[in-house]
C-alpha cells in the first residue's frame, strides 16, 4: 500500500471517527464516550488499515474516558497478523491502554518467540509498564 493510500485511509478514518464522536453530540457540551467507544470497536473490526490505525490512536488518546475492552480481540489480531512494525507497535501501546490481564499474559508468553528485536523491546516495555515480569530478565 502506497504512502498516499495510507494517508487517504488515515484521513478518512479520522474524519469518520471525529464525526461519530463529536459530530452527533448536538447541544450537549461533553462527548458521548459510550457511543465513541462502540464506534472505535467497530472501526477496529473493519479491513480498512487506515481506519484501524486511527481507532487505535483514539483509544490511546482517550483511554481514560473509554470502555473499549471489546476491542482487545481485534487489536491483538492486528498485532499478531500485521507485517508493518509501526502498526504492531501501535497495537502494543493500545493493548497496554486497554489493560487486559489476559492479553498481557499472552504477550508475556509470546515474548520469547518474537523474532523482531524492536517489537520484542516494546513488548518488554509494555509488560514492565503494567508491572509484569519479562521472561528471561
Amino acid at each position: 500500500m502506497s504512502q498516499r493510500n495510507i494517508r487517504l485511509f488515515f484521513t478518512t478514518g479520522l474524519l469518520l471517527l471525529s464525526m461519530f464522536a463529536f459530530g452527533f453530540a448536538g447541544d450537549r457540551a461533553r462527548p458521548n464516550w459510550d457511543s465513541f467507544g462502540k464506534q472505535l470497536v467497530i472501526a477496529l473490526n473493519t479491513p480498512n488499515t487506515g481506519l484501524q490505525v486511527s481507532a487505535m490512536q483514539r483509544i490511546i488518546q482517550y483511554a481514560d474516558s473509554l470502555d473499549v475492552y471489546g476491542a482487545r480481540y481485534a487489536v491483538m489480531d492486528i498485532f499478531l497478523k500485521s507485517e508493518n512494525a509501526h502498526i504492531r507497535r501501535l497495537a502494543l501501546v493500545t493493548l497496554n491502554k486497554i489493560n487486559s490481564r489476559f492479553d498481557l499474559g499472552y504477550l508475556q508468553l509470546h515474548y520469547p518467540y518474537e523474532k523482531d528485536t524492536m517489537i520484542k523491546k516494546h513488548i518488554a516495555a509494555v509488560l514492565l509498564d503494567a508491572g509484569w515480569n519479562v521472561p528471561g530478565q
